[in-house]
């Protein structure tokens, strides 16, 4: 066996065991999903359920998962488009207009990533600040804060993206009497696709998967977000595994959604342009 071929084989089954060692506990939740209440702690567990069963569905349906859903869709899809548009203009004034304070304005966008602070320290002011102003447990506060903490990565992400372009096409399109606006929005974003595409991702997994903000600033069950239903399973006496595992499952599918439909940006941005002729 030559040394190329055992270099190759050896990736190949370093990369299956990655492959198995993060997809394994995945669809292991899957089929505890699918399992009947009383197999699921039998011990020693079986590899495969002995029958499949959606009783575990049906009862996070009854208990309003489903709507719960429809919230987080909703408030993860007003974060993405807001932060886009808003995030765009902010990223295009950082980068191309001179003003006073510049760097003060980028430095608070980057300290306002939830990454840099800690989402969880930004929640006592935000409660505060959305209590008085009479906010909390309205069908607006989750999106308002959704936004507030993912504008800043969208600002960043997107900044680095125009500061790739040359300020020639900004020039050429005052030349052609297009306004600030419209070079942003039809010259220069649509070279951004790559950036447009991550930013998107990170904005909506991060209101997705937001759960601190919407088991405080939210007590109406009608506008609870999906982070806070999967949590309901979750009981002072125990864990209701079945429900858990199905709602978990379920909530698994809109990420994978999200890469799909923003990672065909992303991987479009990237090869745009790769071959000539």
């Amino acid at each position: 066996m030559s040394r190329k071929l055992r270099s190759r084989l050896s990736l190949i089954a370093f990369s299956a065991f990655i492959m198995i060692f993060n997809l394994g506990p995945i669809l292991w939740g899957i089929l505890g999903s699918l399992r009947p209440r009383e197999e699921i702690m039998r011990f020693p567990p079986q590899p495969l359920p002995s029958s499949l069963s959606l009783e575990h569905y049906a009862a996070i349906a009854e208990s309003g998962f489903l709507g719960a859903a429809r919230n987080s869709l909703i408030y993860a899809a007003i974060t993405v488009v807001v932060a886009l548009v808003a995030g765009s203009i902010a990223a295009y004034a950082l980068d191309r207009l001179r003003f006073a304070g510049k760097a003060v304005v980028m430095f608070l966008v980057i300290a306002g990533i939830p990454l840099a602070s800690g989402a969880a320290a930004l929640i006592v002011p935000s409660y505060l600040y959305m209590t008085s102003l009479g906010l909390s447990d309205t069908p607006w506060v989750l999106p308002l804060v959704y936004i507030a903490y993912n504008l800043p990565t969208a600002v960043w992400v997107l900044k680095g993206a125009l500061g790739g372009l040359s300020r020639e096409l900004d020039e050429a399109a005052a030349i052609d009497g297009a306004g600030r606006l419209r070079t942003l929005f039809e010259i220069l974003l649509p070279l951004c696709k790559p950036a447009i595409g991550a930013a998107a991702l990170f904005c909506f997994v991060g209101a997705w998967n937001e759960f601190v903000a919407g088991s405080v600033l939210v007590d109406n069950p009608d506008l609870r977000p999906v982070q806070v239903s999967i949590y309901q399973n979750m009981g002072y006496f125990g864990r209701d595994w079945g429900p858990l595992l199905a709602a978990a499952t379920l909530a698994i599918l809109p990420i994978i959604a999200a890469f799909l439909v923003f990672g065909r940006l992303l991987i479009a941005g990237l090869t745009k342009g790769a071959v000539k002729g």
